[in-house]
C-alpha cells in the first residue's frame, strides 16, 4: 500500500504499513558524521527491522530536505526495505531565552514541514522547561505557592506551541511529545500529559510512550498510564530501566546512580504487558527500539532490544 508520489499518501501508507499490525524499528543517533544512512538501513534490514526514526539532521536536516527534496533519502531506506516512522526533532519551546525558543519554534515548524515531504507521519519533540524540572516549586508545600510554576508553564506551552500544532493540522503531521524529564521537559508524568493535551486539544497533538522513565520515577506500574491516555500514543521510542535498591538504600533519591536505563529486555519491565498495554490504548505503528544502556552500546544494543521486542508482535 505504500507509495513514494505524495506526502499524504506516503503518511497513510506508514501508518498502515503491513496491514497496520506493528512494526519494529531503531533510532540510531544518525547525522554525526560517523557512518551513512545507507549503511544504517542496511543493518537494521538485516537485523529485522522494518523502520528507522532519524534525527533532524544529516541527510534529513529540515533545511537540506526542503531544498532538495526527499527522494535520496526514501530511495535510501526503499532499496533495504525500511521506511521512516518518525522525525526526532527536541527543540525545546519553553527555553528560559526568549530568542533561543523563537529560534527553536522556527526550527520545529521546518522539521514538521520536512517531516511531511519525507512522508514520516510523526515528529517526536520535546517541550522544554524554563525552570529544568524543578517546575513544582518547594517539595512539600501545597499547589498554588509561590514556587508552584505548573500553571505558568502550561500557559507558556500554550502560547509557544500552538502554531507549531496548527502547523501540523495543515501538514497532517502528528506532534508525539518526548515524556522524559531530566532534559527540562514539562510533559513529563501523567498529570503534565493531561495538562499539556487539555491546553491544545488537537488531533495532532499526543504523546511519545517511553516507560522507562516512569520505572524510575515511581509511577508505577506503567502499563496503567499507558491505558489511561488511550488514543494519544502517537509514537513508541521504548527502553527499559533498572533501579538498584542497594544504591537507592545508599544514595536515596537525591542521588545519580541509583537507577539506569537499559534496552528493551535488559531491566525490571515485563515487556508483554507494555506491548498489551500500548494495543489496549489503541497504539498499533512503530516499537521504536531506543538505546541508552551503557552497558549494550551502540548497534549491538538495538539487536538485543529489538530480539526482545520481536517476540511480542
Amino acid at each position: 500500500m505504500r507509495r513514494e508520489a505524495g506526502g499524504d499518501e506516503r503518511r497513510t501508507s506508514s501508518l498502515l504499513a503491513n496491514g497496520g499490525t506493528m512494526q519494529l524499528g531503531f533510532s540510531p543517533g544518525y547525522g554525526d558524521g560517523t557512518t551513512t544512512l545507507d549503511a544504517l538501513a542496511a543493518w537494521g534490514a538485516a537485523h529485522g527491522f522494518q523502520a528507522i526514526r532519524l534525527p533532524a539532521r544529516g541527510e534529513v536536516a529540515p533545511d537540506r530536505v526542503l531544498a532538495s527534496g526527499p527522494d535520496e533519502t526514501l530511495a535510501s531506506l526503499r532499496r533495504h526495505g525500511l521506511f521512516l516512522s518518525a522525525l526526532s526533532a527536541h527543540t525545546a519551546l519553553l527555553h528560559p531565552d526568549p530568542a533561543q525558543a523563537t529560534a527553536n519554534a522556527e526550527r520545529l515548524l521546518s522539521c514538521i514541514d520536512a517531516a511531511a515531504a519525507l512522508g514520516a507521519p510523526v515528529v517526536v519533540t520535546n517541550t522544554g522547561s524554563p525552570y529544568s524540572w524543578h517546575f513544582y516549586g518547594t517539595p512539600s508545600i501545597p499547589p498554588g505557592n509561590p514556587t508552584d510554576k505548573v500553571d505558568e508553564v502550561v500557559a507558556l506551552f500554550r502560547q509557544r506551541f500552538t502554531p507549531a500544532v496548527r502547523r501540523a493540522e495543515e501538514k497532517g503531521v502528528r506532534i508525539a511529545l518526548d515524556t522524559a524529564v531530566r532534559m527540562g521537559n514539562i510533559a513529563c508524568n501523567p498529570e503534565m500529559w493531561e495538562r499539556c493535551l487539555e491546553a491544545i486539544p488537537s488531533p495532532a497533538l499526543g504523546l511519545s510512550c517511553d516507560p522507562s522513565h516512569l520505572v524510575w520515577l515511581h509511577i508505577t506500574p506503567a502499563e496503567d498510564a499507558i491505558r489511561q491516555f488511550s488514543g494519544k500514543w502517537y509514537y513508541a521510542d521504548l527502553k527499559d530501566c533498572e533501579i538498584s535498591s542497594w544504591m537507592l538504600f545508599r544514595q536515596g533519591i537525591i542521588g545519580n546512580w541509583w537507577w539506569h536505563y537499559r534496552v528493551p529486555g535488559r531491566g525490571q519491565l515485563n515487556w508483554g504487558t507494555i506491548v498489551g498495554a500500548l494495543r489496549y490504548a489503541g497504539y498499533d505503528y512503530v516499537l521504536d527500539v531506543e538505546n541508552e544502556d551503557r552497558e549494550c552500546p551502540g548497534l549491538d544494543g538495538f539487536a538485543v532490544g529489538g530480539r526482545h521486542l520481536a517476540q511480542f508482535i
